[in-house]
């Protein structure tokens, strides 16, 4: 086994699940280590790992979307198919409108100074809510609040924001409670990184790189879902119980070191 892959697979399937940005950690760990095996085609994959992760974690909130829709067994508002909708439109069209405008943000100083300000809000975000859990609240995320945490997920199309940090922070900010937070960001997760992915697949296309398909590449995809399989069910219940704040203490540590060295 390429210990690179597995290494960088260790990374990417823990930081897509904890809002402490995956591009970051993988920029940062691939440099102080000088990984050989990190290109654009195994970053691509590693993302694509992470996406199975989220979809087979969310095999129920999914396949109530999918019951909705083809059996009418139940009522699509009663799943959380028309905030996921809505809340991922905003990134859409940012993402294709300033698409070469984020490349000038690509710069070391610029990824850790984004991951310190960004992990900051964060913490501001979920101490400053006043969101109290209602006992058997079962209501969905309303879809004018989907658009408002959609807004703030299309400002995580710069590198070293971390597109889960940022949701909750917008989540937490409209007093939604932390559980509820979590979930709808790491749902709001799938649509955005799917989209995100098939685009790099045709810009690899479009440029005869097909790295994305190689061997390394396929068993970043297997390691990347395997980790993440085994510790999101640990990280979510971590972040409902105890909060954001020796998270955010990680991401202003590395923040610094990113601009520092």
């Amino acid at each position: 086994m390429n210990l690179e892959i597995l290494f960088l697979s260790i990374i990417q399937g823990i930081s897509e699940i904890l809002p402490i940005s995956s591009s970051v950690n993988l920029y940062f760990f691939s440099k102080l280590w000088n990984t050989s095996s990190f290109c654009f085609g195994l970053k691509i994959a590693l993302h694509i790992g992470s996406l199975i992760t989220f979809i087979i974690y969310f095999k129920k909130e999914i396949g109530s979307i999918f019951a909705a829709i083809f059996t009418k067994k139940t009522r699509l508002s009663d799943t959380y198919f028309y905030a996921l909708i809505i809340g991922t439109i905003p990134v859409v069209i940012l993402g294709f409108l300033a698409l070469n405008f984020v490349k000038e943000f690509d710069s070391k100083v610029a990824i850790g100074a984004s991951c310190i300000l960004f992990g900051c809000l964060l913490l501001a975000c979920d101490k400053l809510s006043i969101a109290r859990a209602r006992s058997g609240d079962k209501s969905k995320v309303p879809v004018w609040k989907a658009f408002i945490i959609g807004c703030f997920q299309a400002i995580s199309i710069f590198p070293g924001v971390s597109r889960l940090g940022i949701c909750i922070s917008a989540s937490r900010m409209l007093h939604i409670d932390r559980k509820k937070s979590i979930t709808f960001s790491m749902l709001l997760a799938i649509p955005s990184i799917f989209g995100s992915m098939i685009l790099e697949i045709i810009d690899c296309n479009r440029r005869n790189n097909f790295s994305i398909f190689s061997l390394e590449s396929l068993m970043g995809i297997l390691l990347t879902m395997i980790i993440g399989l085994i510790v999101i069910f640990p990280c979510v219940k971590y972040m409902e119980k105890n909060g954001f704040t020796y998270l955010v203490i990680y991401r202003i540590l590395i923040g610094f070191l990113m601009i520092l060295l």
